[in-house]
C-alpha cells in the first residue's frame, strides 16, 4: 500500500514537470516564435505547469503555419 502511494505521488509530481520541460524545449526550438510572444508562452508554460504545456501543444505550435 505504501509503495503504491509513493508511486502515485511521484507520478503526480513528475508528469507535469516532464510535460513542462518538453513544452519549453519545443517552444525554444520553434522557428516562428520570437520576441514578446516567446516570453508570453514561456511564462504560461512555467506558471501553469499543466494547462500551459497542453495549450502550447494544442495551439502554440501552429504559430509558424499561420505566419508563412
Amino acid at each position: 500500500m505504501i509503495a503504491t502511494y509513493d508511486l502515485a505521488y511521484t507520478l503526480v509530481l513528475l508528469l507535469p514537470l516532464v510535460l513542462m520541460v518538453v513544452a519549453l524545449v519545443s517552444a525554444v526550438r520553434h522557428p516562428g516564435l520570437r520576441g514578446l510572444l516567446q516570453v508570453a508562452w514561456f511564462a504560461l508554460i512555467v506558471l501553469a505547469p499543466v494547462v500551459g504545456p497542453v495549450l502550447w501543444f494544442v495551439a502554440g505550435r501552429k504559430t509558424e503555419a499561420t505566419h508563412q
